[in-house]
């Protein structure tokens, strides 16, 4: 499939990579010349130095025999107006970032973005409201990822020595957890310095970082199989100056007891005061210490760091750790430091941009495209797959069909008439199942030709 990107900042670099790597034809349309030099360094791709609102650039991007067009440049006019040409030219899809705090989207709004030719909007503050919901649900796990509008769940966990599964093969796993399915799709076993696609007879130690697979019905089994609580968050403490501080408070607050705001931005503080009638506003620097413990931050279950400034974010959350809270999240605007972030003691560091990127790798997947995310440390990448007509993948269950390639691949969940399930052994691919697979990234070329259509 042929597709054109609008934009070369980390969303579009993460989309148009892991677009190449699946196979796709990419282009990429990039304003500033040092950019697109690094970019058509980095990526086996067509990148060319333009602007997105110009018919000339994309034309040189090939925009008239492109099947896609996904803008996702920081300019919500320059993303609209090119979903706009992109529609003269034919382009069936066209996805635009469009912020929901914008002008385009904002309350009483006549504008139709649909009429302007976008085909479907990717709202950043949104998706951030929807990862670190996702994430606060889940405690403990060091990474988390959604399909299908969070029906199929992969989360990850390093192994504590107390918790029920240790000493466990992975084949007894659903037997102690009341019949739920779940599958190990990764394990990563650090003081053998590997990581592989574990086996039914592989026993679980202590150490072990683990990534399951299982549907949303069972996460409450999922965390009681690992000891931890599947509790009700009664206190929540979320700092942030901007709309997706007020969108998280307000999520928030549909199944926490107590939702504070701690804005340290005056105007901005007074607005939310104004929007949010049951929710206590805070003017104040998560930073200052004297300030957390005003809002009691020591008692909370949950702390958020989710404004526009990385320090802030994780020096709150840090600060809130040592008063005494026992989850926290901090938004990082710095990929290269979010590794060390976690290991100075942040529980969870979510990287706006890496959600947007997934976002969109998900959508795309829906539309029968095979689409690949990267598991973080992990050489392993999760992939979404559609099982073509008469494709080698539904000539026999799983057991028998994936012997081959039980080392190479795993497939962890499929998605068949509106209902998630984890596969068994005996489970029979059917043409036009969504599957969610688990690939070593040498591997993917083998993988995709079993599902592809054969007549």
């Amino acid at each position: 499939m042929q597709i054109v990107i609008v934009g070369g900042g980390t969303v579009g670099t993460e989309v148009a990579m892991h677009l190449q790597r699946s196979g796709h034809s990419v282009a990429l349309v990039e304003p500033r010349a040092e950019r697109c030099a690094e970019l058509a360094e980095k990526l086996d791709i067509l990148v060319v130095e333009g602007s997105g609102a110009s018919p000339r650039a994309l034309e040189q991007a090939g925009i008239a025999g492109a099947s896609m067009l996904l803008a996702v440049s920081s300019v919500d006019e320059a993303n609209i107006l090119a979903c706009s040409l992109a529609a003269q030219y034919g382009v069936p899809t066209r996805m635009a970032r469009v912020r929901s705090s914008g002008e385009f989207r904002a309350k009483g709004s006549p504008i139709n973005l649909e009429a302007l030719g976008v085909t479907r909007i990717i709202d950043p503050e949104h998706v951030m409201v929807r990862v670190i919901a996702q994430v606060a649900h889940i405690p403990g796990a060091s990474e988390v990822f959604s399909y299908h509008d969070g029906e199929i769940l992969l989360a990850r966990h390093v192994m504590r020595g107390d918790m029920p599964i240790i000493g466990h093969r992975f084949r007894d796993i659903s037997a102690i957890a009341g019949g739920h399915r779940f599958l190990a799709v990764a394990l990563r076993r650090e003081a053998e310095g590997k990581t592989w696609i574990p086996a039914g007879d592989d026993t679980v130690i202590a150490g072990d970082d683990i990534t399951t697979a299982f549907t949303r019905d069972s996460l409450p089994q999922y965390l009681r199989m690992l000891g931890l609580e599947h509790r009700r968050l009664h206190r929540a403490v979320v700092s942030g100056d901007g709309l997706t501080a007020i969108q998280l408070c307000e999520e928030l607050a549909t199944w926490v007891e107590t939702v504070t705001l701690v804005d340290w931005n005056t105007d901005h503080a007074m607005r939310a005061a104004q929007r949010l009638h049951d929710i206590e506003v805070i003017h104040g620097d998560p930073t200052e210490r004297d300030v957390l413990r005003e809002v009691s931050v020591g008692r909370a279950d949950l702390f958020v760091g989710v404004g526009n400034d990385t320090t802030r974010n994780v020096m709150g959350a840090l600060l809130a750790r040592s008063e005494g809270c026992r989850e926290t999240i901090a938004v990082s605007f710095e990929p290269s430091s979010n590794r060390l972030f976690r290991e100075i003691g942040i529980n969870h560091v979510i990287s706006p941009r890496r959600a947007i990127a997934q976002e969109i790798m998900d959508i795309i997947a829906r539309g029968r495209m095979s689409v690949e995310l990267q598991l973080r440390n992990l050489d392993l990448e999760s992939v979404e797959m559609r099982v073509g007509e008469g494709s080698k993948a539904t000539r026999g269950p799983l057991s028998e069909v994936w012997r081959p390639h039980r080392r190479q691949a795993i497939v962890g969940a499929v998605y068949r008439g509106g209902r998630a399930e984890i596969p068994q052994g005996d489970t029979v691919l059917q043409a036009g199942d969504e599957v969610v697979l688990i690939i070593k990234p040498k591997h993917v070329g083998t993988i995709e030709g079993l599902f592809r259509e054969r007549r």
